[in-house]
């Protein structure tokens, strides 16, 4: 991965780039953005960049040994730990050792998956994956050993808000004083969930979705889609690679959470009890983190009501029955409940994550939108 694989951000790049030679490389950086910015796919490139022997004023040069084994994900100085769970393969104990393999396979497929597609390939999407102790265990033992090729050693720590509220302490002491030559470079979609004596030792690089351009440029020259096509997803989406190649392969995952928000949309208007009952029989029946992301498009869906509320249709990024559903749902999430609303649904994946019935809690929203789209403005 260089810093031309990833899409946009040139001022961030250019940033890094000049922090590595004039050599004031931050000892923990975060890198903290959502899977469509890139922060993955950047940390990435900047470790490549660091770890280049031959590098350039832009780019690291992609031939020299340590640039070919950074390809491959096998560069012997770059230490990977993410979320991971128990499956079928490993009931217990488990690692982010046990699951390296599938882990590069993920990143040479590309470093632009979410969380949710990371779960899919551990085959645990009914679970919720931790960073655990063992993991720590494993960073302090790797920062024991010298460096074998390059004067860096480097622990990169995916989605560090997973990491296990009591296996955190492990990591302080080696994060506010780690040895020499240690860098730590972490990803994360989301601040707020980051354990504070994690953040308050890091240097956080806030990412935005790639401008527009970088995007369409992209799309054509990578997934080969017509010029004219990929503008108009760049627009759809904001610059957000991962759902501009949802609605161009019109995927099926995408079409049932909007037919399943906006069945349960209407039966929570009608306060219709038996209606209410079967959709949370059947949602609840699916993963955590499938609810989890469904609770984030619903988010999204209400973002979009308000927007058309305000007269921003422009800024409305979706199209066909969405945006008719939109249009016609807008009315009932207003500025006398919209904050309200938001907050339930927040709270809601707050809930999730810490093993709330699914049943109860869905019925109990159902219930609590019911009134609230029902309230006047």
């Amino acid at each position: 991965m260089k810093f031309s694989d990833v899409i946009g951000h040139k001022q961030i790049k250019q940033r890094l780039i000049q922090h590595v030679n004039q050599k004031r490389i931050g000892h923990a950086q975060l890198f903290l953005g959502t899977n469509d910015t890139g922060a993955l796919a950047l940390a990435l490139a900047f470790a490549g960049y660091i770890q280049c022997r031959d590098r350039g004023e832009q780019d690291a040069c992609g031939k020299c040994p340590a640039c070919l084994k950074m390809d491959k994900l096998i560069h012997p100085d770059l230490h990977f730990f993410f979320p991971t769970a128990p499956n079928q393969e490993h009931k217990k104990d488990v690692s982010s050792k046990l699951f390296m393999a599938r882990w590069r396979e993920q990143l040479l497929d590309s470093p632009y998956f979410t969380h949710f597609q990371w779960l899919n390939k551990l085959g645990v999407e009914n679970k919720q994956a931790f960073i655990n102790a063992e993991d720590c265990n494993d960073i302090i033992r790797a920062l024991g050993v010298k460096s074998y090729e390059s004067p860096y050693r480097i622990v990169l720590i995916y989605m560090v808000e997973k990491l296990f509220y009591a296996a955190a302490p492990k990591l302080l002491k080696v994060l506010e004083e780690p040895p020499g030559n240690t860098l730590f470079l972490m990803v994360s979609e989301n601040r707020d969930r980051i354990l504070n004596t994690i953040l308050s030792r890091t240097q956080v690089i806030k990412l935005p979705l790639p401008d527009e351009a970088s995007l369409v440029r992209t799309l054509v020259e990578r997934y080969g889609v017509e010029a004219k096509t990929a503008q108009h997803l760049a627009f759809l989406t904001g610059g957000a690679l991962s759902e501009s190649l949802r609605i161009y392969q019109q995927d099926e995952e995408q079409l049932a959470d909007f037919e399943s928000f906006r069945e349960w949309m209407r039966s929570c208007y009608k306060g219709d009890a038996a209606r209410i009952i079967k959709w949370v029989e059947s949602t609840a029946q699916s993963g955590r983190e499938k609810q989890k992301s469904f609770f984030q498009y619903g988010l999204k869906m209400f973002r979009m009501c308000l927007l058309n509320n305000y007269g921003a249709g422009e800024l409305i990024r979706i199209e066909g029955e969405e945006e008719d559903f939109i249009h016609k749902f807008s009315p009932f999430v207003n500025h006398g409940n919209a904050l309200q609303i938001v907050d339930s649904f927040n709270q809601g994946i707050l809930h999730l994550e810490r093993n709330a019935n699914a049943k109860i809690l869905f019925t109990d929203l159902s219930f609590t939108l019911h009134r609230l789209m029902r309230q006047s403005a």
